[in-house]
């Protein structure tokens, strides 16, 4: 596919040839013309910009009142003046370009889809605010919270996630990015990503989970069953190599719950899924029972601790 720069200098080809194109090079034209949209606006720019400008007379001309004026653009075509005008209609391709960021945020307990321009499919839990641009639908950044994404691959330009200090970069993929503070994790369902690209390079495939900690820069490879990835969707949290504070965060986002685990619990290691229903009443005694824990509510706050009160 043509780009904006090769079609405009393709229509100042043509715009500077018209005096003395024959009958084929006009069948050729429209043929050109006709084969994609841009093409005749590209041919309309220049022919409008042509006659904006007014034609600088040469020496003969300035020297005789009656000549005839010529056109500055025949002849010169790739010279400095053809330069400056693809310059100047290429200039608001270019502008286009520049970021133009844009933030997409969930409260807790709160669930949001987005649907990029390129095909990409982005569902995001709660509390999860995503910074995205209006001109390029293959850069995001993950400020916090948790989201899946469903990538359209183009190997061309490889749709890249960041969070914090961390970029992610698909391969063709479905993946999951949860982030709360420092940590990140990493889970692939199908396809595979490379996270660190320019550094690390660590590859992902389908099942296996990277959680990395940017305060200690510790990094932990793990596996987990491709069909739970995403799997908070349906009330299933999934974690590898994780700790009972990271299973609470997902919770909270996912359902809203202010719950508290109190002491050391929070740092406790946890590997394994919950299934949860959303329903505090029900959720909160039953993850109680499955870590071997005491539970109690204090109005609209859920408390978990170790048995009898104990910090450990």
């Amino acid at each position: 596919m043509a780009t904006d720069a090769t079609i405009i200098d393709t229509a100042i080809d043509w715009h500077l040839r018209q005096p003395e194109m024959t009958a084929d090079d006009w069948m050729a034209f429209v043929t050109w013309l006709e084969a994609d949209p841009a093409h005749a606006a590209a041919f309309d720019r220049v022919a409008m910009v042509d006659r904006a400008i007014p034609p600088a007379p040469t020496p003969l001309e300035a020297a005789n009142d009656d000549a005839a004026p010529v056109r500055r653009w025949r002849g010169v075509i790739g010279g400095s003046v053809a330069a400056a005008v693809a310059a100047a209609l290429l200039a608001p391709v270019m502008l286009a370009q520049r970021p133009d960021p844009y933030s997409v945020e969930t409260a807790a307990g709160e669930r949001r889809v987005v649907a990029l321009g390129d095909g990409t499919r982005i569902e995001m839990s709660g509390g999860t605010r995503l910074t995205l641009d209006h001109h390029d639908d293959r850069i995001a950044a993950l400020d916090r919270g948790q989201a899946l994404f469903t990538v359209r691959h183009d190997a061309a330009r490889p749709f890249t996630l960041t969070a914090g200090g961390v970029a992610v970069r698909d391969l063709g993929t479905v993946f999951d990015v949860a982030r709360d503070g420092p940590r990140l994790a990493v889970q692939v369902a199908s396809g595979s990503v490379m996270v660190q690209p320019d550094r690390d390079r660590i590859t992902l495939t389908p099942g296996q989970t990277l959680l990395t900690d940017e305060a200690s820069g510790h990094a932990v490879r793990g596996t987990v069953a491709p069909a739970d990835v995403g799997g908070w969707r349906q009330g299933r949290i999934a974690l590898t190599g994780a700790t009972l504070g990271d299973l609470a965060s997902a919770w909270r986002r996912l359902y809203g719950t202010r719950l508290n685990l109190t002491g050391a619990l929070a740092q406790r290691p946890f590997t394994g899924m919950v299934a949860l229903t959303g329903k505090a009443e029900r959720d909160v005694p039953h993850v109680a029972a499955l870590i071997g824990a005491d539970w109690r509510r204090n109005g609209e706050d859920w408390i978990i601790e170790a048995p009898g009160g104990s910090s450990r």
